[in-house]
């Protein structure tokens, strides 16, 4: 009879038991924040005190069945039979105590099921939420990124892997150091940021990407607080300012040689009338004076010197005068081995070697075909020069997109020749600036000027020792 007696409480402690283990499993998932604590908030006391009930209850039901045993024992030390009334009250109890059981057993599963759903809605809010912000960083044109306080990436948007020419993958998890090099201005940035609690509203500087281009770009910062206002990240929001610079650059170069024009074309045409007034006198000395006569050697050099004064105030008038593009539809392909092969020709020996490779789907773009070969003559001409031991000249164009996405033809010239020191990069497109001993410094410059005049762009890497690379940009299908 006590094995009878004990059955229905042995499976209601242990039902109450497994109950218990449940809650307080979710009661860990949520101190873990396994699961989303927020979208969970208003359940949290309910099981909190559903946990409590149910500890209270395993520990009445054992106390209720010894002290059950306890009554039985002191009362008349032996078992009770079926058709005695104390049995019939000991059913009467076991059977109270099992109802409030299954009731509450009931209310549980009722809890179960709306505790499942609150969760389903709270995940599928903040998938909703979490999908909307993705949306409008995917939307920006602005770049975006964001640091954790230990300066780990944790948000990288699609415009900033364009802009800086990274793969979003390869940056979110890591570190900013990682990322943009320790000593970077990005990391400066951050480091004000973090430590000083700057915030800046607009500042500009130059970065240097992994492929070795350097970029402009306008960052502004701000910094990331949770509710109690401590701080958890930094917000970077950047712009690529790139192609503006480049066309101020283009803006005030024109103006500057607008200037310089109408300023040295005067002087320009004096000096050659004084040297006209000098060539007529050395010439007609030299007539007047024997063949076999010393002096004839010096007039001889008066002439040499004033013919390659000459030379050069032509070129300089070339380069101040005011130029008037003539347009046509040119096929790069077919034009740009003719005027190779023609600058080749007159100008390399048998220990150079040239390869030219051109991209099948350019076709024909708009340019004057008369400044363009002289440009490009130069360009090859200079690569030859560079390379006085022989050496290879590779030419090849392919189509690009610049900053704004506007599709150029990318003209590329390389030498493998002597290369240019790096203190003189910036300086070799400036008038009158030559690394040559009877060069006059107005050959690149001249090159500079007819791409700008085509709305292009043209910029040189160099390496001592190794080589010269120039890339000449030029729209397509864009009248300059």
């Amino acid at each position: 009879m006590v094995g009878h007696r004990l059955r229905p409480i042995m499976v209601g402690w242990t039902i109450l038991f497994v109950l218990f283990l449940v809650t307080l499993a979710f009661e860990l998932l949520l101190v873990q924040r396994v699961v989303d604590p927020r979208g969970l908030a208003s359940i949290q006391p309910t099981a909190s005190v559903l946990m409590k009930v149910l500890g209270a209850l395993l520990l009445l039901l054992p106390l209720y069945w010894v002290l059950s045993r306890f009554v039985n024992v002191s009362q008349g030390g032996e078992e009770e039979t079926p058709s005695s009334p104390t049995v019939t009250i000991e059913h009467d109890r076991t059977g109270v105590v099992i109802d409030a059981f299954r009731d509450v057993v009931n209310r549980l599963r009722e809890n179960e099921h709306e505790l499942v759903r609150l969760r389903s809605e709270a995940e599928a809010r903040t998938q909703e939420i979490e999908s909307y912000n993705e949306n409008i960083l995917r939307s920006v044109a602005s770049g975006v990124i964001t640091f954790n306080e230990d300066s780990v990436v944790t948000t990288f948007n699609e415009a900033a892997g364009r802009i800086l020419r990274i793969q979003r993958e390869t940056a979110i998890g890591k570190t900013c150091a990682d990322v943009f090099g320790p000593h970077s201005k990005v990391r400066g940035l951050l480091d004000r940021a973090h430590h000083h609690g700057e915030i800046i509203t607009r500042e500009q500087f130059k970065l240097e990407l992994p492929d070795g281009r350097r970029i402009w770009l306008g960052v502004s910062t701000s910094l990331l607080k949770d509710s109690a206002g401590r701080l958890i990240g930094t917000t970077f929001v950047f712009t690529d300012l790139t192609e503006v610079k480049e066309l101020q650059a283009q803006v005030e170069l024109r103006e500057r040689m607008t200037v310089l024009g109408e300023m040295s074309a005067g002087i320009a045409h004096e000096f050659r009338n004084f040297m006209g007034t000098i060539l007529g006198a050395a010439k007609l000395a030299a007539r007047q004076i024997p063949a076999n006569d010393p002096s004839q050697e010096s007039l001889s050099a008066i002439l040499l010197v004033i013919s390659d004064m000459d030379h050069l105030i032509t070129q300089f008038l070339n380069f101040a005068k005011q130029t008037e593009l003539d347009l046509q539809s040119v096929g790069v392909e077919q034009w740009l081995k003719r005027v190779v092969e023609q600058a080749w020709a007159q100008s390399a020996t048998e220990s150079h070697h040239v390869k030219i490779s051109c991209a099948a789907d350019i076709g024909h773009i708009s340019m004057d075909e008369v400044l363009m070969r002289q440009a490009l003559s130069n360009l090859v001409q200079n690569a030859i020069e560079a390379m006085p031991k022989g050496g290879e000249l590779r030419i090849g164009t392919v189509v690009t997109h610049s900053h704004s996405r506007r599709r150029e033809l990318e003209l590329r010239i390389s030498d493998t020749g002597s290369g240019i020191p790096g203190d003189r990069l910036e300086k070799i497109f400036l008038p009158f600036y030559t690394t040559k001993a009877k060069g006059t410094g107005l050959g690149l410059a001249l090159v500079h000027k007819i791409i700008l005049l085509h709305n292009g762009g043209i910029d040189v890497e160099s390496r001592e020792g190794e080589g010269t690379t120039f890339r000449v940009h030029l729209p397509i299908g864009e009248q300059p």
